[in-house]
């Protein structure tokens, strides 16, 4: 199977989770991005049963660094969802990943200025392109002037990427169970630390704004709805990485931008049929802005994809 289509798949099947943590948030669902956040960290319980399958418990360089890297990535969640549940999700995701790439890409730059190498003109318009797209999707829009919008979604992009590079240094302080585990063990107890702030702890006890009618039957839909959510989302996640095994680890890198399209696609359809959950613009003026911003960061994440410095210096 070309690695082309596996990479494809697995970003279709990440932009889908995108597109249900917005349904999963409206106020007839979830609701609070903290009760959101706290189940995800539950949901990594099943992957401690690969303690005994490789994993080294004496190495407490590795264990701080996993587990800071899993909390990372936690509380990179926690404000993605604070950022989607008041905007559009085709602009919430899409301004995370750019802030997340543009923050690698910026590190991997200073590390090779640091020894000696010269930022190069391609290194120059990637970074130009994704600070573009991104204040080209945070211009106008529903919710984008909402409080803490654009804190949100650079503070998830820059709290994504010191999660990678910290997960990667602890496969390479261990080997790959005994970081991916302890980066689960990370994310878990980030999850149990949203119960010691108080303001995050009411927001678990609150109740979705809908009827006690219609509550027995729609939990149970809430619920699987949730859990196609994290399978779409990790199997996404798996075959990204099972494309990069196949081919190119720098092409598939640079294929991620065809998240967000897929995201604005999924989401404007969506918002025909949900429009009180999705409020997509779908006018003229805002779907060529939107998908010129997007083009942008794609671009952006494909040059610096090529020019290989994330790849070689982080």
């Amino acid at each position: 199977m070309s690695w082309i289509i596996v990479a494809l798949s697995g970003y279709a099947l990440m932009a889908v989770a995108s597109v249900f943590d917005k349904f999963l948030l409206s106020e007839r669902r979830l609701a609070s991005p903290a009760r959101y956040a706290f189940l995800v960290s539950l949901m990594n319980l099943p992957f401690l049963v690969l303690i005994p399958f490789g994993i080294v418990l004496f190495l407490p360089s590795a264990a701080a660094v996993g587990i800071v890297s899993g909390a990372a990535f936690l509380f990179s969640l926690l404000a993605l969802y604070r950022a989607v549940k008041q905007s559009e999700v085709s602009r919430a995701v899409p301004i995370a990943g750019a802030v997340s790439v543009g923050f690698m890409f910026a590190l991997s730059i200073a590390v090779g200025t640091s020894i000696g190498r010269g930022i190069t003109f391609v290194e120059v318009v990637a970074i130009g392109l994704l600070v573009g797209g991104a204040a080209l999707l945070s211009s106008g829009g529903i919710g984008v002037r909402g409080p803490g919008f654009v804190r949100y979604v650079v503070l998830s992009g820059a709290l994504n990427a010191l999660s990678f590079i910290l997960l990667r240094e602890s496969y390479l302080l261990s080997n790959f169970v005994t970081g991916f585990v302890w980066s689960k063990v990370g994310m878990l107890l980030a999850g149990l630390s949203i119960l010691l702030v108080p303001s995050w702890r009411k927001e678990l006890s609150s109740v979705p704004k809908r009827s006690s009618k219609a509550r027995p039957r729609r939990s149970p839909g809430t619920m699987a709805a949730f859990v196609a959510t994290q399978v779409f989302g990790g199997s996404g996640t798996i075959l990204v990485s099972y494309a990069v095994s196949l081919g190119s680890a720098t092409l598939v890198q640079g294929m991620a931008g065809a998240q967000y399209g897929l995201v604005f696609l999924i989401a404007s359809v969506l918002s025909v049929r949900f429009p009180a959950v999705f409020r997509e613009h779908i006018g003229h003026a805002e779907t060529v802005r939107k998908l010129s911003a997007i083009g942008l960061i794609a671009l952006g994440i494909w040059l610096s994809a090529l020019s290989g410095s994330g790849t070689n210096l982080l």
